[in-house]
């Protein structure tokens, strides 16, 4: 019985040490979602997260095209995704070019997202499968063109 019970010991732990650790910009956007827009990110499957960074030329018009390629309505690679952008308030008029897109915006007002320690230099992009991040990069300069690639899209 002694020996089962060791073995059953030794599984658990094996189990908790392979549990990934979330890194910690995941740490904090799931607590920014969790205690300002209820939304637990551990209980969706498919997602893409783009944090707007609010310096001034962030959004730049390859981004912006990007941007409306990946939440284009009738593109039906991602349709299973849910995708999210975080801007802040001093870029919102950057929203009026993305109607008309499958894309949840939340207006960071007042930079709640500093609060929560999600504060980048640069735009964010996160991809997200079954709840796991997946590929994490700067959506900056000459990184647009290459993750606009990576997903299928050509800005011209």
């Amino acid at each position: 019985m002694k020996k089962y019970n060791i073995v059953f010991i030794f599984l658990l732990i094996v189990i908790a040490c392979n549990k990934r650790k979330l890194t910690e910009d995941e740490e904090h956007l799931n607590m920014y979602f969790n205690e300002k827009h209820h939304t637990d990110l551990s209980k969706l499957d498919n997602y893409f997260i783009v944090v707007i960074s609010g310096n001034c030329g962030s959004c730049t018009e390859k981004t912006i095209k990007f941007l409306k390629q990946l939440g284009d309505k009738k593109n039906n690679k991602f349709s299973d995704y849910k995708k999210i952008v975080i801007i802040p308030s001093n870029n919102a008029e950057v929203l009026d070019s993305m109607k008309n897109t499958n894309i949840q915006f939340i207006v960071d007002e007042g930079f709640e997202l500093e609060k929560y320690g999600v504060n980048f230099q640069r735009n964010a992009f996160f991809e997200f499968k079954k709840s796991e991040l997946f590929y994490k990069d700067w959506l900056y300069l000459d990184n647009v063109d290459t993750i606009s690639k990576k997903y299928g899209f050509i800005l011209k």
